[in-house]
């Protein structure tokens, strides 16, 4: 391999590397290795400046020396003559000390040099302006060992092809880690609701959901050669497809079911609208599917029922019937009342909670039982 060929393989290597630093760390060790090779810098360093609290801190660093940086922050920064540069440059532009102090016997005689520098085996920096950002600007500092000539200006303009490829990683790496902080965000809020949530694909794959919504996705769509408990008085299967409908979704659907032991839930299919986010990333239509599964109603909640609307002890019985999931002629059957008097009382409750709707009831009762169920 001719001394060419080796160049242009080492700079694809080097640019593969910070792309794959995007995720992994270790990849942008070796590019910056790369470059320290490239410029014959026995340090390599990418620092951030927080401009607002004038501090700089280091990301990565090629061979460290713990002690020097110690000693940097410690004594030598606010003498550090670089600082008088740094400030007037743009993204892409070169700080070179011998350009910039007047070549090196000027720049020995400054006590960063004499004091520092050479103290820690150093004889030259540089440095080059990758990104500058309203709070922070960041840099790619390279150092060279004592004895080693000091930098020119040509040397390291020669790895200049590097910068935006670095200004790019940098940007798709901070996107990388807000995407995951926003997904570990949404799963914990969505850890705190008191029923089952998820979104998925017109196959089923997971978009996204909450743990109980992670459990009901195995009875929904168990795998092959698995069966469930639960039995569904509505395909799922159907219901998330006519859900994912492209050219005409059904707006809303919903199923009961109902588990070998007794219990019970409502199983409700919804579309998500054509503009929302997860449609544009996967190009797919999806569906939210919330499951509630009956359960004990919370004691107290009667006594909020009365405190916070005014319900009678009639409302009372009807609405904490209907919190835990019976349908109103069940909730008839139950208290012993008649249809007609039952639609009296829940329009009455409708009015008192101002919900209008059972869904609205519904979704109210739900968040009055999490409440007290949370604390």
């Amino acid at each position: 391999m001719d001394h060419r060929d080796k160049y242009e393989t080492e700079m694809h290597e080097t640019i593969r590397g910070l792309y794959q630093g995007i995720v992994e760390p270790d990849a942008w060790q070796r590019s910056l290795a790369a470059l320290c090779r490239a410029t014959d810098s026995a340090y390599g360093s990418l620092v951030v400046l927080d401009t607002i609290h004038d501090r700089f801190t280091v990301n990565q660093v090629v061979n460290p020396v713990p002690e020097a940086a110690a000693a940097y922050h410690r004594d030598f920064e606010p003498v550090d003559p670089a600082h008088r540069f740094t400030a007037e440059l743009n993204a892409g532009d070169w700080y070179v000390d011998t350009r910039e102090l007047g070549g090196h016997h000027a720049m020995y005689r400054l006590p960063f040099y004499g004091e520092f520098i050479r103290a820690y085996g150093m004889s030259s920096v540089a440095g080059c302006l990758v990104e500058r950002r309203p709070d922070y600007d960041v840099f790619l500092a390279l150092q060279r060992a004592a004895g080693r000539d000091s930098y020119l200006p040509h040397e390291v303009q020669g790895i200049d092809w590097a910068i935006p490829h670095l200004r790019q990683a940098i940007a798709l790496r901070e996107h990388a880690q807000a995407c995951l902080a926003m997904s570990a965000l949404s799963a914990t809020l969505l850890d705190q609701f008191a029923f089952a949530v998820l979104v998925l694909l017109p196959d089923g794959r997971l978009l996204m959901g909450n743990r109980q919504g992670k459990d009901w996705l195995r009875r929904l769509l168990p795998a092959a050669g698995r069966t469930t408990a639960w039995t569904l008085s509505r395909s799922f299967h159907e219901m998330l497809q006519a859900a994912c409908d492209p050219a005409a979704p059904i707006p809303a659907r919903g199923a009961r079911a109902r588990a070998a032991d007794g219990c019970e839930a409502s199983v409700v299919v919804v579309p998500l609208p054509p503009q929302h986010r997860l449609a544009q990333d996967w190009q797919q239509p999806a569906a939210l599917v919330m499951v509630h599964e009956v359960k004990e109603v919370p004691p107290l909640l009667g006594s909020l029922l009365r405190d916070l609307y005014g319900l009678t002890p009639a409302e009372i019985r009807l609405a904490t019937a209907l919190a835990g999931g019976t349908g109103l002629p069940e909730a008839c059957a139950r208290l012993g009342i008649h249809r007609e008097t039952s639609r009296s009382q829940l329009k009455s409750i409708f009015q008192k909670t101002g919900t209008g709707t059972q869904a609205r009831l519904a979704h109210l009762l739900t968040q009055l039982g999490a409440a007290l169920v949370d604390a």
